[in-house]
């Protein structure tokens, strides 16, 4: 996982969900030292992942647009210092989000 050696594997310590919303929100305060984020299956519409103020990808050049995530596809390990470091916008309000904590 992220290049590490044997000696310096991080483990899952922590899972969850969230709500998704159609505006930028920010993923809840959980220290870590990888994070990987799944667009959960059942979802209509996609997700996005990216930082504060993260939009939907619509077609213009901008640098706002999330990692986009259809319904079932995620992240892989992403290093960040806490899952909060990251945000989440929706196409819809009821397309969701489970993640996987490693410390």
């Amino acid at each position: 996982m992220l290049g590490m050696n044997s000696s310096q594997y991080a483990k899952v310590a922590a899972s969850g969900e969230h709500a998704g919303s159609t505006s930028a929100d920010q993923l809840p305060d959980i220290t870590a030292k990888a994070v990987n984020i799944k667009a959960v299956l059942g979802n209509s519409g996609n997700v996005y992942v990216g930082f504060a103020g993260v939009t939907v990808v619509n077609g213009s050049t901008d640098v706002t647009s999330g990692w986009e995530l259809d319904a079932g596809e995620e992240t892989g390990w992403l290093p960040v210092g806490n899952l909060n470091e990251l945000y989440i916008i929706c196409d819809n309000a009821g397309d969701d989000i489970v993640y996987m904590i490693a410390r």
